[in-house]
């Protein structure tokens, strides 16, 4: 179960990140992703539902607190740990309100994420991870696979705002991440206020602030976005630096 041990590992370092960018905010509202299950947890599910042995495995390990992941392919997607798995087929397969069955709802159907509504499930009539997903309140479920398996699945979470627009796979083993800073207004003070003003939505005024405190970060992503920058600076004749970035330090963002 290695694949999905690493890819745990790089979504607890990105919750890190997260929580490392806005500490304020995360120290009202804690949001924490833990790497044991509660014993009773498992035995609950496992006596609900027989499960493939990756996915429980998961649920083993995967153990989140109030943690939603968001990107160009999700608004908000919430991935049940063991604790939230049986409250996650609530307005799915069962109501909660009339204590009902739904009886539209296809019974092999594990929901094991949603995102704003829209379920991603498992099919355990299959014995496998194959992830499949449907559009909520269109009067009828159309399922299609969305991947072809449940670590597929986790990396999606992990694909960095923008990879939709460069067209890339969404695969981050395989890019080299960057960061540019800007290190002095260079030859054209005016380019470069510009440049900042544009990148960081703000006015003159505050863009002369920033420009006061360099280093200042205008980019931390991938290779191809890093290529674009480095040349609109080159070409205003900015002074910054490139440095290459490991990935744990392209999520602490």
């Amino acid at each position: 179960m290695k694949a999905i041990d690493d890819v745990i590992e790089k979504m607890q370092s990105a919750v890190e990140g997260m929580r490392k960018q806005d500490p304020d905010f995360y120290a009202k509202y804690p949001m924490n992703l833990g790497a044991v299950a509660d014993e009773q947890a498992i035995c609950t599910i496992t006596d609900e539902w027989t499960l493939p042995d990756e996915y429980l495995y998961f649920l083993k390990h995967y153990v989140p607190e109030s943690v939603t992941w968001n990107n160009d392919e999700y608004i908000g997607l919430q991935i049940y740990g063991a604790q939230d798995l049986l409250e996650g087929q609530w307005g799915y397969n069962y109501n909660p309100v009339t204590q009902e069955d739904i009886p539209d709802w296809p019974d092999s159907l594990l929901v094991i994420a949603s995102d704003e509504g829209d379920p991603y499930c498992i099919d355990l009539s299959r014995g496998d991870t194959v992830i499949y997903t449907a559009e909520h309140g269109m009067g009828t479920w159309d399922f299609n696979i969305a991947y072809d398996n449940l670590v597929e699945f986790l990396h999606s979470v992990l694909t960095p705002p923008g990879f939709d627009a460069l067209g890339l796979d969404g695969d981050e083993e395989s890019y080299d991440y960057y960061k540019i800073l800007i290190t002095g207004e260079g030859k054209d003070k005016i380019k470069t206020l510009l440049f900042i003003k544009r990148t960081f939505s703000c006015d003159v005024a505050r863009a002369r602030s920033l420009l006061s405190s360099v280093p200042l970060l205008v980019y931390k992503g991938i290779e191809q976005g890093a290529v674009k920058v480095e040349n609109e600076l080159q070409n205003i004749g900015a002074d910054y630096e490139l440095r290459q970035i490991e990935w744990d330090e392209f999520v602490q963002r």
